[in-house]
């Protein structure tokens, strides 16, 4: 018999009522025999706001403390705002969270605690999921005697793209590449767990680029390394909008979930700044203008499309893969599509489309399933 896991992207509700953002999500996510997502924010009430946070993403306990009756099992904390709050902030999200049932991982009181894995068992198949973040505020990253985030650094380097001629101000070409020992400890962590589990997933918080849609070499490259070193299946999640999916050795990589429900809302966003969002997206835009106003972060018509993924675990080797699309709603919940709504079609065109921009050849089937628009992702033969 399959177990079914579903993974989703970055969730923050922060909300006087933020389960009824998840009112339409629940009968789906109730389908999942384990439910992973991304914490992506602080629940304390004693937050002690870390000197170098960017934009302060937290809120207090209560307006998290439903998470595990929606129905998450497992949360990665390895993300670019855990540390927002500081220790105390990340301890009392922990604390939240494990109160509720929910298992955690990605962050802890030390490197070995941040990269220790997350084992889940349902009808004999045991689970593991791994956490780790590439973009991070300095001061974040877990030590082996400081708590923090599991860390996975990057080096960027700016080079003249024509070393035979001089031209001030031309466009750099942009290089990232890990630094060294820091995949080798990721790599080490997700050999630790393949013996602990049969199904492995690690969650890296990474990206962002000129354009959103858009991967990093460091993406690409680590992920199939992930995927070498024993990882059953890839996913990620920071840029908050959805990115190609490719399978690399025959194992998943969904380079982008998308958000699946976030409140952030910040004053000193101004409408210069949705703007850019919006056209972050550039050729890759169904949607060239917002077709209406929209206040929640990430602002743009094209972020707001979003996924769950589904991994079905335990008959044979690998896993069926796929995913159910969904769509954030302008009040702040969101909604799975249903079988036939003309928008699954709509989100299938794009992810085809931004798969293909990086040559992989993954297919996308479109069919129903339990009533919801479901897709079939396959690699081509």
């Amino acid at each position: 018999m399959a177990v079914t896991v579903m993974s989703v992207g970055d969730v923050f509700a922060d909300s006087d009522d933020g389960r009824d953002a998840f009112r339409t999500l629940e009968s789906l996510l109730d389908r999942g025999d384990i439910v992973f997502g991304n914490c992506e924010g602080v629940y304390s009430e004693r937050p002690a706001k870390s000197p170098s946070h960017k934009h302060f993403m937290g809120t207090s306990t209560e307006r998290g403390s439903f998470y595990g009756e929606v129905g998450f099992d497992v949360m990665s904390l390895a993300n670019n705002h855990m540390l927002d709050g500081g220790y105390i902030g990340m301890e009392d999200t922990q604390d939240l969270l494990r109160g509720q049932g929910i298992e955690v991982t990605g962050a802890g009181a030390n490197l070995d605690e941040a990269l220790r894995p997350a084992v889940l068992e349902r009808d004999g198949v045991k689970v593991a999921f791994l956490g780790c973040c590439t973009v991070f505020p300095k001061g974040y990253e877990a030590r082996p005697s400081r708590g923090g985030i599991a860390p996975l650094r990057v080096s960027t380097a700016y080079l003249n793209p024509d070393e035979n001629f001089w031209e001030p101000g031309v466009a750099a070409e942009v290089i990232t590449r890990p630094f060294s020992g820091g995949l080798e400890s990721i790599e080490a962590a997700i050999a630790t767990t393949k013996e602990q589990a049969d199904f492995v997933v690690i969650a890296p918080h990474w990206g962002y680029s000129s354009r959103l849609v858009l991967l990093h070499d460091y993406e690409v490259e680590l992920a199939r390394a992930m995927v070498e070193a024993g990882a059953d299946a890839v996913v990620c999640h920071h840029h908050h909008a959805l990115r190609g999916i490719e399978f690399h050795k025959g194992r998943p990589v969904f380079y982008g979930l998308g958000a699946l429900v976030h409140h952030f809302q910040d004053t000193a966003v101004t409408p210069a700044m949705r703007a850019d969002r919006q056209l972050k997206f550039g050729e890759f835009s169904s949607f060239r203008m917002p077709r209406e106003e929209f206040r929640l972060f990430p602002f743009a018509e094209d972020a707001r499309m979003t996924l769950v993924a589904t991994f079905e675990v335990g008959d044979g080797p690998g896993a069926k893969v796929g995913y159910f699309p969904a769509q954030m709603l302008a009040d702040g919940s969101t909604e799975p599509l249903p079988a036939g709504d003309p928008r699954a079609t709509e989100a299938v065109s794009y992810m085809e489309r931004i798969s293909r921009h990086h040559d992989f050849t993954t297919q996308f089937a479109l069919i129903e399933r339990d009533g919801f628009a479901f897709v079939e992702v396959t690699e081509s033969a």
